[in-house]
């Protein structure tokens, strides 16, 4: 699920809480790095239960309309292809997720949530995508499973309702919904109607070096410090580093960390990498400015010796003598 890229932005996010906190304790600050990361996982989770619940909803209208003193013909005889969705059943009965909801707490009946789920299960109803849907004629598992990814699109990851009540859950989530977003419509796509069920969710990291990744950047940058700020101050010569842009140094000292630390990551990934992470996360000029000292101090590094990368290529050939 996690990407290089959004290790690094929860990295530097963890990197920037610490300095300016009063806390200076490195297991700790790892710690809190590590829960910030597990807590996209806790979003995943989240959203996926948004269909368990949306189906209960229909579930209960049903049965309430059933139990109406003069129900209609279509009250005694509803059209239940919504709540018989194979997509639908597919996520119910996924032991893993189950699981997960209970182990995580996941409720959406307090009474904030429950009003925002209700909301968009009545605008689900109201919309032409479900009124083609319950009218179409058809019934194929893509049918039920490309539903599911329109709801998901069009009533759930961008309602501005919903964003609060995760918010007020977690505010590890703002930079997280995209990512996790596309992680939830991907496992929609994987599922197949061969299959008993996607028993295998989407795992938080890649691979076991992705978690290492996260924990030894956060921590060489921090150990390193004094040592990487010499090397920023050496082509900086005419600026304070001490009134440079937090966020910049940072950046920068991550940058310098993954340089000298990780071989198997090319330098010019490393580069292009952070530049990209300065325009969303620094000041308009960062992009510049990190750019034109990392590429000297890559340089310098380069030259003494101490960026070794292995294999081909991982060199960025600008840097090279």
């Amino acid at each position: 699920m996690l990407s290089r890229r959004h290790i690094r932005i929860k990295t530097f996010l963890a990197l920037y809480a610490y300095i300016f906190s009063n806390n200076k304790e490195l297991d700790k600050g790892e710690r809190e790095l590590m829960f910030s990361l597990k807590k996209v996982y806790e979003l995943y989770v989240t959203l996926l239960s948004v269909f368990d619940e949306i189906k209960k909803l229909s579930e209960e209208k049903i049965e309430n309309a059933k139990k109406k003193l003069r129900p209609s013909e279509d009250d005694l005889n509803p059209n239940m292809k919504f709540v018989h969705n194979k997509a639908f059943s597919m996520l119910n009965q996924n032991s893993q997720l189950q699981k997960d909801i209970d182990n995580m707490k996941i409720k959406w009946r307090s009474d904030g949530a429950f009003t925002v789920i209700s909301q968009i299960f009545k605008e689900v109803r109201e919309s032409d995508d479900y009124k083609n849907y319950m009218n179409s004629g058809a019934d194929s598992f893509n049918e039920d499973k490309n539903f599911l990814i329109a709801i998901f699109k069009n009533f759930v990851v961008n309602n501005e309702l919903l964003h609060d009540v995760l918010e007020d859950s977690s505010i590890f989530w703002n930079d997280d919904l995209d990512i996790v977003a596309l992680a939830v419509i991907k496992t929609i796509e994987s599922m197949s109607e061969s299959d008993s069920g996607i028993e295998a969710l989407s795992p938080l990291f890649k691979d076991k070096s992705d978690e290492e990744y996260a924990k030894l950047l956060f921590r060489h940058t921090i150990t390193k410090q004094s040592e990487i700020e010499k090397l920023i101050k050496s082509q900086t010569k005419n600026w304070d580093v001490d009134r440079l842009a937090k966020t910049d140094v940072i950046l920068m000292s991550m940058a310098i960390v993954e340089a000298l630390d990780f071989p198997s990551i090319p330098v010019k990934v490393t580069m292009n990498e952070y530049i990209e992470i300065s325009k969303f996360y620094s000041t308009p000029k960062s992009k510049g400015f990190i750019n034109g000292i990392l590429d000297k101090i890559f340089s310098q590094l380069k030259a003494d010796g101490k960026i070794n990368k292995a294999g081909r290529g991982l060199i960025n050939k600008s840097i090279q003598k």
